[in-house]
């Protein structure tokens, strides 16, 4: 057998392995968290968070969690309060980009009975209008003042 009757199928195992491994064309919604404005959120300050994401066109009509994991009590008990749906809104068919995410003190703090600060880790992900959803990402710890 001649060796170069090898090289062919081996190629196209190349060319199929590659093809499959493209990012951004559809599947898994990606995005990474670039930045937050402050780690230390008094009462008339927000929380602020930049995002940049690609395969934009596998999130229409998809939508934004966000969800606080407090560290210094016992979790809410209303857990819904702390988990935050937002829809995405209209990309205007754009695939990649960057967006801004802010949630005021009033939506952050929970009043303790301790009367101490919050003290929390906020997770993030997407989720497709198909049920798809994008890794989790999490913030560093969070200090809400009372």
């Amino acid at each position: 057998m001649k060796s170069g009757s090898f090289l062919i199928p081996a190629i196209i195992l190349l060319l199929a392995a590659g093809s499959c491994s493209k990012g951004g064309s559809g599947g898994k919604p990606q995005f990474t968290l670039t930045s937050i404005d402050k780690t230390t959120i008094g009462t008339n300050d927000s929380l602020v968070a930049h995002f940049k994401f690609t395969n934009g066109n596998s999130v229409q009509n998809g939508y934004f969690v966000s969800i606080l994991d407090r560290l210094n009590e016992a979790p809410a008990s209303d857990p819904v309060v702390d988990t935050l749906i937002n829809p995405i809104p209209d990309l205007e068919g754009a695939n990649k980009g960057e967006f801004r995410y802010s949630l005021p003190h009033s939506s952050l703090f929970q009043s303790t009975t301790l009367g101490q600060n919050d003290t929390v880790i906020m997770k993030f992900f997407v989720l497709s209008s198909g049920g798809v959803h994008s890794d989790t990402i999490s913030s560093p710890k969070l200090i809400i003042l009372k």
